[in-house]
């Protein structure tokens, strides 16, 4: 019993020394943290405050290659495609329907049927087009008769009636003289018997009478006969001549009329037959559907729609030969030349890649709409340098053609390049503050620009220049480089605008590029 009063003793001495123990201990702790906070809440104003440069987000400058590689996705086309149009004119409609289509992806070979187009409206005209065609055939036979009936009133002129009306006058004179050479013995006659006093004087009278009566008779005929052979003869002939004329003009216009309308007809026949449409050779269907700009269907090619004069409406593809077409942003299209290689990736091919070559660059902008008014962009093809199965036209393929590769080369990044007018800054170090250094800027990818001049290797710049505009003394921009100046004296749409880092404009004047650095 006194054993067990002992343990009991003993264990709650030992509990009361350590509770003692560990008071103690937090009481000495309390101490110390108050002595350290009285410490720093006395002391900390003598240590050193935080500079300027402590806030700032330094990039040390340096060499390294630069590379330029331009990424955009395109459309996988056959370079040369066979495109099959309606060749059949709308006149006064807009269109023609079509009644039948070959189904599209379907092999075809040269000569085998594609489509058929609404031709209803043509046989109508090509009736109408048959009455007009018999009617000028018609008037060519009467014209021609009326000519032929001309040339023979001419020859019947000349060899008939002129050589009867003639051979009648001259019948006129060869009686006249006869009558006057009777009237003049007669006369003579009278005067022999007159003197013997046989014929009294008023006989005399009456027989000279005759004489004279008989020489203008004679001169009457002669002159008949001058008249016909001087006057008439040619009046007649140039009326006759004219007819003639008149008539084979009349005759030839009249086969011309014909001709024309016989054209028209044999037109409307090939119209009629333009509209069944076959393969100028063997292929694989394609549609060739048209979207506007904004990417929505303009047109799509199926059974009923309309189709314009000399508009596509299949294509037939040579898979042997392929190109993808893409647009490249005017900012870096002066980047991209003829030539340059390629890498294309088309889109669900298992990450194929193929090699590839800029082979075209055309030389103006695209049409653009109010969405992208102030953006500009130019058409490039890259065509394929191998021929893989299972590559088809309209598939979409994403390019990245290598436009420079620039060893060693000075390179900032494009957050730290600020944009002031038409210049570039960096901000560097000078002292306890900032300086702003003018920048001449080469090439940029969507990470580094290529430095030309106004840094060197290993300066520092801030990497945030735009948040340290109030540390820094800019020039003022000229009026006509301000937002907001007249048009006429507005920068370019190059020239980017004031505040405005080169990184911002690289990213709303492009879309982005695959580039290292």
């Amino acid at each position: 019993m006194t054993h067990h009063r002992n343990q009991v003793a003993r264990r709650t001495a030992a509990s009361r020394n350590r509770r003692g123990f560990s008071a103690l201990l937090w009481l000495v702790t309390l101490a110390i943290a108050g002595a350290g906070a009285f410490a720093v809440y006395n002391y900390a104003p003598s240590f050193s405050q935080p500079t300027l440069h402590d806030e700032i987000v330094f990039y040390d400058i340096e060499r390294k290659d630069f590379e330029l590689s331009i990424t955009e996705r395109g459309e996988i086309e056959s370079v040369g495609d066979a495109e099959v149009r309606s060749e059949v004119k709308t006149q006064n409609t807009p269109g023609l329907a079509i009644l039948r289509l070959v189904p599209e992806g379907t092999q075809v070979e040269e000569g085998g049927f594609l489509a058929e187009l609404d031709s209803s409206a043509l046989r109508e005209e090509r009736t109408t087009q048959q009455i007009a065609v018999n009617t000028a055939e018609a008037l060519v036979v009467e014209a021609r008769n009326l000519y032929e009936t001309a040339v023979i009133a001419q020859q019947e002129y000349l060899e008939g009636v002129y050589v009867q009306e003639r051979q009648t006058i001259e019948s006129e004179v060869f009686v006249a003289e006869e009558n006057l050479t009777r009237a003049q013995e007669y006369l003579q006659y009278s005067k022999k018997l007159a003197a013997k006093g046989y014929v009294n004087d008023l006989q005399l009278e009456a027989d000279a009478f005759a004489v004279e009566k008989a020489r203008k008779e004679l001169e009457a005929a002669k002159t008949k006969l001058r008249v016909l052979d001087d006057f008439t003869k040619a009046k007649m002939l140039k009326q006759l001549e004219s007819d003639i004329l008149i008539t084979k003009a009349k005759w030839e216009a009249e086969k011309n009329s014909f001709q024309l309308e016989s054209d028209k007809l044999e037109e409307i026949k090939d119209q009629i037959e333009k509209c069944v449409i076959t393969a100028p050779r063997a292929g694989i269907v394609k549609y060739a559907h048209v979207s506007d700009r904004r990417g929505d269907n303009d047109f799509i090619v199926e059974e009923g729609a309309e189709v314009r004069e000399r508009q596509t409406i299949i294509r037939l593809p040579d898979t042997s030969r392929m190109r993808v077409e893409l647009t490249i942003n005017e900012s870096l299209v002066q980047y991209v030349q003829v030539g340059m290689p390629a890498q294309i990736k088309p889109i669900g091919m298992d990450d194929m890649v193929l090699p590839g070559r800029v082979s075209r660059i055309n030389q103006y902008a695209e049409p653009s709409g109010w969405r992208k008014a102030n953006v500009k962009e130019y058409k490039a093809f890259v065509e394929l340098l191998t021929a893989v199965d299972g590559l088809r036209p309209g598939m979409t393929s994403s390019v990245t053609i290598n436009s420079i590769s620039t060893p060693d080369a000075l390179q900032a990044p494009v957050q730290a390049v600020y944009s002031h007018g038409e210049k570039f800054y960096c901000f560097v170090p000078s002292g306890d503050g900032l300086e702003a250094r003018e920048l001449v800027c080469g090439p940029t990818n969507d990470r580094f620009f290529v430095i030309e001049s106004g840094l060197e290797e290993g300066d520092r710049v801030a990497m945030n220049p735009r948040d340290l505009l109030a540390h820094v003394d800019l020039p003022e921009i000229p009026k006509k480089q301000r937002r907001g100046a007249p048009a006429e004296e507005a920068p370019g749409p190059e020239a980017p605008s004031e505040g405005q880092g080169q990184g911002e404009v690289a990213a709303a004047a492009s879309k982005p590029v695959a580039a290292g650095g």
